[in-house]
C-alpha cells in the first residue's frame, strides 16, 4: 500500500529520532572514553583533521541537493528514464569530484608538518586519521551517490536504518577497543576503515533492492548532463551556500587552534558536540518534510504549502525553544558529569553557544528554499561567510573564544534570521513577509518570557548525579514546554493546526 506524504514524513522522523538518540548517547560515551584513555590533545587533533577534510569536501558543491530537487518531478510522474539519467549525471559529477578530492588530500597531507607544528603528537596520528577519513569520503562519491533517490522519494528511513545501525555498532566496538585493549587509537582507525566499507555496501544493497530498475553509469551521466542543465545551474548556485555552511560549522575550531591550542579545541568541541547534536536531532526529525513539500510544489498546491509552512514554523520554534532552554539550564552540569569540571566553558561563551544553537535550530526557511530550489541568492552566503570568518578572526584576536562566537552569531542574525525568510516569501511562497516577522517577534517574546518565569521558579540545575540531573532536566522541560505550548496554542493558528494534525494521526492509529 502506498503511504501518504504525512505517513512517509512521520516514518522518516520516527526512525531518525530513534537512531539519533542511540547514536548521540554512544557518541557522548565514546568522547568520554576517548578523553580518558587517549587524552584531550588526540581528540583535538581528530577534530582538526575532520575539519580539514570538510574543506576538501566543499568540492561536492551541493550536487546532492541539486539532484534531489531535480528528482521531485520525475518521481511524481514515475518517469524512470529521467530518474536514471539524473542519478547517472550525479554519479559522473561525483566521479570527477572524487579525483579532485584525492589530489587535494595529497597536497594537504604534504602541509601537515606545518599545520600541526604546535602539536606534540607524532605526525602519524594526523596522516593516518586523515587517510582513513578520506577513504570513507571517497566511498560516498564512487559508491553511494545513488542513495539520493531514497531521500527524494521520502524513503530516508532506509538510509538511516543502514547507516545509523552500522555507525552505532562501530561506536560501541570503538569504545570497547579503546577502553579494554592495547590497540588504542590504531584500533579506532581500523574500525573506522572497516565500517566505512560495510556502510557503503549496505546502502548500495538497499538501493538495488528498492529500485531494481535503476541502472546508472558514469558514461550515461557524461552523455546526458547537458539535457539536465538545471542540475549544473543549481550546483553552481549551491557552491556558495556550501562554502558558507563550511565556514559556519567547521572553521571555528581552526580559528581557535590558531589562537590557542588543541586542548581548548577539545573543550569547545565538547560543547559543539552537544550543540550540533541538538541541531542534527531536529534536522533528522524535520528533514522528512522537505521531499513532501517538493511534491506539493510539483503539484502546484500553494494553499497546502502555506498551511504546512505555518504548522512547520510553529512546531519547530516550540521544539527549538524547549531544547535550547534545557541546554542553557542543564548544559554545565551535564559537561561536569560527563567529562569533568575542568572542561567547562566560561559563562559568556556558553551563553553564545546556546544562542547560536537556537538560531541554527530555527532555520525554518531552509527546508522550504531547498524544496523550491531557491539557491540563486549567492551574495547572501558570500556575505555570511565573509562576516563569519572576518569577524571571528578580528574579534577573536581581542576577546579569544568569546569574540569568535560573537562573529558567528552576528553573521547568523543578519542572513539566517533576516534575509532568508524574506527571500523565501518573495521568491517561493510569494507572500508579504511582514506577517512572518511579526509572528517571529511574538514567538520570541513568548519563548523568552517562559525562560524568565520557569528559570525563576525552578532555579538552576546543579546536581551532577545522573538521576538528579535527569530529574532536574525533566522538571524544567515539562514546566517550560507546557507553559510555552499553552500560550502559543491560544494565540497562534499554526500551532492549533499542527496540534489538530497530530490528534488526527493519533486517532487514525
Amino acid at each position: 500500500m502506498t503511504k501518504t506524504r504525512t505517513q512517509n514524513s512521520l516514518l522518516n522522523s520516527k526512525v531518525s529520532l530513534l537512531y539519533y538518540v542511540l547514536i548521540l548517547a554512544a557518541t557522548f560515551i565514546s568522547r568520554k572514553v576517548f578523553i580518558d584513555c587517549l587524552g584531550s590533545e588526540v581528540l583535538g587533533l581528530n577534530t582538526t583533521v575532520s575539519n580539514l577534510l570538510g574543506l576538501l569536501n566543499l568540492t561536492e558543491l551541493g550536487i546532492g541537493v541539486a539532484v534531489s530537487f531535480a528528482l521531485y518531478r520525475p518521481l511524481f510522474d514515475d518517469d524512470r528514464k529521467s530518474i536514471i539519467e539524473i542519478v547517472s549525471v550525479q554519479g559522473w559529477l561525483y566521479k570527477n569530484i572524487a579525483i579532485v578530492v584525492s589530489v587535494g588530500g595529497m597536497i594537504m597531507m604534504a602541509l601537515f608538518p606545518w599545520i600541526f607544528a604546535k602539536s606534540e603528537l607524532p605526525l602519524w596520528y594526523a596522516y593516518s586519521t586523515f587517510s582513513v577519513l578520506l577513504f570513507s569520503s571517497l566511498l560516498g562519491y564512487f559508491v553511494n551517490y545513488k542513495q539520493i533517490i531514497l531521500t527524494a522519494d521520502q524513503k530516508q528511513y532506509k538510509v538511516v536504518l543502514v547507516t545509523k545501525t552500522l555507525t552505532f555498532v562501530k561506536l560501541i566496538a570503538q569504545i570497547l577497543l579503546i577502553r579494554y585493549s592495547a590497540w588504542g587509537y590504531q584500533g579506532w582507525l581500523v574500525l573506522e576503515f572497516v565500517f566505512s566499507i560495510f556502510i557503503a555496501w549496505g546502502l548500495d544493497y538497499v538501493v538495488r533492492r528498492t529500485y531494481p530498475w535503476l541502472k546508472t553509469s558514469f558514461r550515461l551521466g557524461k552523455a546526458v548532463h547537458k539535457a539536465h542543465s538545471v542540475i549544473i545551474t543549481k550546483t553552481k548556485q549551491l557552491f556558495f551556500h556550501q562554502v558558507s555552511a563550511y565556514i559556519l560549522f567547521q572553521t571555528s575550531p581552526l580559528v581557535i587552534y590558531a589562537y590557542t591550542d588543541l586542548t581548548l579545541v577539545a573543550i569547545y568541541g565538547n560543547y559543539m558536540l552537544i550543540s550540533s547534536g541538538i541541531v542534527s536531532l531536529l534536522e533528522s526529525v524535520f528533514s522528512g518534510i522537505v521531499p513532501g513539500v517538493g511534491n506539493l510544489i510539483a503539484e502546484g498546491k500553494r494553499e497546502a504549502i502555506q498551511r504546512v509552512f505555518n504548522e512547520y514554523f510553529a512546531c519547530r520554534m516550540l521544539v527549538a525553544g524547549i531544547v535550547c532552554y534545557c541546554l542553557w539550564v542543564g548544559g554545565d552540569a551535564f559537561v561536569t558529569m560527563w567529562v569533568g569540571k575542568e572542561f567547562l566553558l566560561a559563562p559568556i561563551p556558553f551563553a553564545l553557544v546556546v544562542a547560536i544553537t537556537f538560531v541554527n535550530t530555527t532555520r525554518v526557511s531552509a527546508g522550504f528554499t531547498s524544496a523550491y530550489g531557491l539557491f540563486k541568492d549567492i551574495w547572501a552566503p558570500i556575505t555570511e561567510a565573509c562576516l563569519n570568518l572576518g569577524l571571528s578572526v578580528l574579534l577573536g584576536y581581542y576577546w579569544g573564544l568569546t569574540g569568535i562566537l560573537i562573529g558567528v552569531l552576528i553573521s547568523l542574525l543578519l542572513i539566517v534570521v533576516t534575509w532568508k525568510p524574506y527571500f523565501l516569501h518573495r521568491e517561493g511562497l510569494q507572500l508579504p513577509v511582514w506577517p512572518y516577522f511579526l509572528k517571529y517577534i511574538g514567538y520570541m517574546a513568548v519563548l523568552f518570557g517562559s525562560v524568565w518565569l520557569v528559570r525563576t521558579a525552578l532555579g538552576p540545575i546543579e546536581d551532577v548525579n545522573v538521576f538528579g540531573w535527569l530529574l532536574g532536566v525533566l522538571k524544567h522541560l515539562l514546566g517550560y514546554g507546557l507553559l510555552t505550548y499553552v500560550v502559543l496554542i491560544l494565540f497562534d493558528r499554526g500551532m492549533r493546526d499542527f496540534s489538530g494534525r497530530v490528534l488526527r494521526m493519533l486517532k487514525l492509529k
